[in-house]
C-alpha cells in the first residue's frame, strides 16, 4: 500500500502513521475507502496494530485528566488548539502529529504519575544507603538504580506503571525500555516521565536537580497535595487557559533541570555529562556551586557535618573537585581559599565567616 505522507509528500514512520490514524479514527467515522486504506495498512505490518493499540491506549488515556489539578489546562489548550485550526483549515499532518504528541506525554504522565501517588501506599520496596555508603540496584524490571550516600528512594511496580520517589539524596537511573509501562521518579514538586532512558535526579534541601545523559524525559510540577478538590474546581472554571509556566519541561541529552523547591522556579542549563558522574566513583565536582549547597553533599559522606554559620559564608562559591568522605580536606580547602574559619565541638564543624583561631578539636 502507499504509505502516509506528510503536507511535504515525504512519507511518514510507522509511529507516525499509526498517531495520523488515530487522529482521523477519533476524529470521524471513516469512509469506505478510509477503512479498507486502514486494514491494508495494520495488515501490511505486526507492528502496526501494535503501535496503533498503543496510541488508543494513550488517546483514551487523555480522558482522566478530567479528573485531576494540574493537567485540565494542558488537555484544555491542546483541544482548543485543534479546534481553532480545524476551523480556520490550518490543521496540516505535522501538526497534528507534533499536537498528539503533546496529548501522549501529558496521558504517559497522568497515567504514570498520579497512578504511581496512589500506589506508593501497597506493596512498595523501599531502597536506601548510609552515610558514605554508595549501592547500584537492579530493579525487577531490568533498570538499574544507582545510589548516591545518604539516599532512599521507594520504588512501586504494577502491570501498568513503574512509579518511584526520591525521598533524600540523588539517584541515577537507566531505564529498561517499556513503552506500555512509564517509569516516573518523583521528588519534591516535580515529577520525572521517561520509558527507557538515563538520567539523575537529586533532591537539596531547597532545589530538585534533574540531568538527562541518554534519550528523552518531561519534567512535571506537581500540584499540592492540599485543596486537590479546590484545585480541581478553579481549573474547571479556567478551562480554556494555557499552563502554568513550567508546568511541564522537556529535556535533551546534555541538559540539567533545576527547580526551586522554594519559589517553584525552573532553569534548564547545559551540563558536563562526564564531570557530573564523578560522585559514582567517590568524587564531588563543584562548578559555582553556593558553599551551602557544596556542604549538603558533603554531608552525605561523614559522621561529623558541616554547618554553615552565617548567611554570607552560605554565598560564597565553590569550585574543585574533592574526595567524598574526606571532609578535613575540603575544610582545609575552604579555610584556604575564603576569610573563613572553621570552629570545632566534637560532634560537627562549623564555617563562619572571619578568620578566627580553630577550637580545639
Amino acid at each position: 500500500m502507499t504509505a502516509l505522507t506528510d503536507d511535504d509528500g515525504v512519507a511518514m514512520g510507522y509511529e507516525e502513521q499509526a498517531a495520523e490514524w488515530c487522529w482521523r479514527i477519533a476524529e470521524r467515522a471513516l469512509t469506505d475507502e478510509e477503512q479498507a486504506a486502514f486494514d491494508r495498512w495494520i495488515r501490511a505490518d505486526p507492528r502496526h496494530q501494535q503501535v496503533f493499540d498503543e496510541m488508543v491506549a494513550v488517546w483514551k488515556g487523555t480522558d482522566t485528566i478530567a479528573e485531576m489539578p494540574g493537567f485540565l489546562s494542558l488537555r484544555a489548550r491542546a483541544l482548543t488548539t485543534m479546534e481553532s485550526a480545524r476551523d480556520l483549515n490550518e490543521v496540516s499532518s505535522y501538526g497534528r502529529r507534533n499536537w498528539f504528541r503533546r496529548v501522549a506525554a501529558v496521558a504517559a504522565v497522568v497515567l504514570g504519575v498520579f497512578g504511581g501517588f496512589w500506589y506508593f501506599s501497597d506493596g512498595a520496596d523501599v531502597y536506601g544507603t548510609g552515610t558514605g555508603e554508595r549501592r547500584v540496584v537492579q530493579l525487577e524490571d531490568g533498570s538499574r538504580m544507582s545510589l548516591d550516600a545518604s539516599s532512599r528512594v521507594v520504588v512501586a511496580y504494577s502491570d501498568d506503571r513503574r512509579a518511584l520517589r526520591l525521598e533524600q539524596g540523588r539517584a541515577k537511573f537507566d531505564v529498561a525500555k517499556d513503552p506500555l509501562r512509564p517509569f516516573t521518579v518523583t521528588a519534591g514538586n516535580q515529577t520525572v516521565v521517561a520509558t527507557g532512558t538515563a538520567f539523575s535526579v537529586e533532591l537539596l534541601r531547597d532545589q530538585m536537580r534533574v540531568l538527562l545523559y541518554e534519550g528523552e524525559v518531561a519534567v512535571v510540577a506537581q500540584p499540592a497535595a492540599a485543596g486537590r478538590a479546590a484545585a480541581v474546581k478553579a481549573v474547571k472554571t479556567t478551562a480554556a487557559a494555557p499552563p502554568p509556566a513550567g508546568a511541564m519541561e522537556q529535556l535533551v541529552p546534555g541538559q540539567e533541570l533545576v527547580s526551586s523547591l522554594v519559589s517553584g522556579k525552573v532553569k534548564i542549563a547545559p551540563a558536563q555529562l562526564d564531570r557530573s558522574l564523578l560522585w559514582e566513583d567517590g568524587r564531588l565536582d563543584f562548578v559555582d556551586e553556593p558553599l551551602a549547597r557544596a556542604v549538603e553533599r558533603i554531608n552525605r559522606y561523614t559522621d561529623m557535618p558541616i554547618v554553615v554559620g552565617d548567611a554570607a559564608a552560605s554565598r560564597l562559591l565553590v569550585n574543585g573537585v574533592f574526595d567524598a568522605g574526606d571532609t578535613q580536606s575540603f575544610v582545609r580547602g575552604m579555610t584556604a581559599l575564603f576569610p573563613l574559619a572553621a570552629k570545632y565541638d566534637g560532634t560537627k564543624v562549623t564555617l563562619v565567616s572571619g578568620k578566627e583561631p580553630l577550637a580545639s578539636k
